[in-house]
């Protein structure tokens, strides 16, 4: 491999990293607030969110982990297997309709995190091959 591409791949790693910190913020700005309406609405007396919500206070950390929390909601309730389903109710009621923009405010942040993550990953091991 030249080393124009070793460059162009280091490039797209920091890039990357910068544009994941980026997805971060906006998550624990933005997407906590359509987080918090969404847990409000679907939270349980048995169900885990709320048992997170007064776990978890509004610091950075917090907000963080109540985010990947409502993620994992809305990732298990719009799948369609029984298993799914139930994962989802183990956290909240699967079955409240919400709003699509909440959704997307909720899911588009992380989901495009984890997409530059898999592509600075990707070239890092491309940045590896001799």
């Amino acid at each position: 491999m030249t080393e124009e591409w070793r460059i162009f791949a280091a490039y797209v790693v920091a890039g990357g990293i910068l544009l994941s910190l980026l997805l971060i913020v906006v998550t624990v700005t933005t997407g906590f607030r359509y987080a918090k309406k969404i847990e409000q609405r679907v939270s349980t007396r048995s169900g885990s969110l709320s048992t997170i919500s007064q776990i978890w206070s509004e610091t950075l950390v917090g907000r963080l982990v109540r985010c990947s929390h409502i993620f994992a909601f809305l990732v298990f309730r719009n799948c369609s297997s029984c298993f799914c389903h139930r994962r989802a109710s183990m956290l909240g009621d699967p079955d409240i309709p919400l709003p699509r923009l909440w959704q997307a405010w909720c899911l588009a942040p992380v989901l495009s995190m984890y997409g530059a993550l898999v592509v600075v990953l990707a070239a890092g091991v491309f940045m590896q091959i001799e």
